[in-house]
């Protein structure tokens, strides 16, 4: 008993394109195979009315007016070298000088940034100066109280109704992180030395 050739080999031989001791060897599984004979029998029944209803080759109408066509302009593009125009020169040199004056501008924007004073420097603007703020509703006056001693700041909203006293905001208010040490330092217990 033979064994099953692989599936290049089998492709190869449903087309009818092995030779020599390849084609006896798979001829002989196949004898043992009647369903590959009769693929092999479908595929050459198929080629044969491939065959026959398309030609094997077709020309071109007149191949002599393309092969003239093309010539043609290979011979009329091969003949003209186009100089390169004022235009192209003028995006050449752009390309070259846009990196620079983007460096320069760069430069020129820190330099002017670090030539801005704050307004505590500046003559005139005092430190407890009343700042703009901006109220998004309608008949709110807002006061703000800064204290340097307390580094803190209280804003004082005149004209928003009042929080009911059954809202509990400790738990917006403050969050605590849990941290590593927290949870290990309840579960430790001391143990005594020897």
């Amino acid at each position: 008993m033979n064994a099953p050739p692989d599936d290049n080999t089998l492709t190869l031989w449903l087309d009818d394109e092995l030779e020599g001791e390849q084609l006896a060897r798979v001829d002989a599984w196949a004898a043992e195979h009647p369903e590959q004979l009769k693929a092999r029998e479908q595929v050459r029944e198929w080629r044969k009315l491939i065959s026959s209803c398309l030609p094997a080759a077709e020309e071109p109408p007149a191949p002599e007016f393309f092969n003239e066509r093309i010539h043609h302009a290979i011979r009329e593009t091969a003949g003209k070298t186009q100089p390169i125009s004022l235009s192209a020169k003028r995006n050449s040199s752009r390309i070259l000088w846009m990196p620079l004056a983007a460096c320069a501008g760069m430069i020129l924007a820190f330099w002017l940034g670090a030539m801005v004073q704050p307004a505590d420097s500046i003559p005139g603007a005092s430190a407890n100066s009343k700042p703009n703020l901006y109220i998004p509703e309608a008949g709110v006056d807002a006061r703000w109280i800064s204290s340097h001693d307390a580094s803190a700041t209280v804003i004082v909203l005149d004209g928003v109704s009042a929080i009911p006293d059954e809202v509990d905001f400790t738990a917006m208010a403050l969050h605590r992180a849990r941290r590593e040490i927290d949870s290990t330092a309840a579960s430790e217990s001391p143990t005594p030395n020897p």
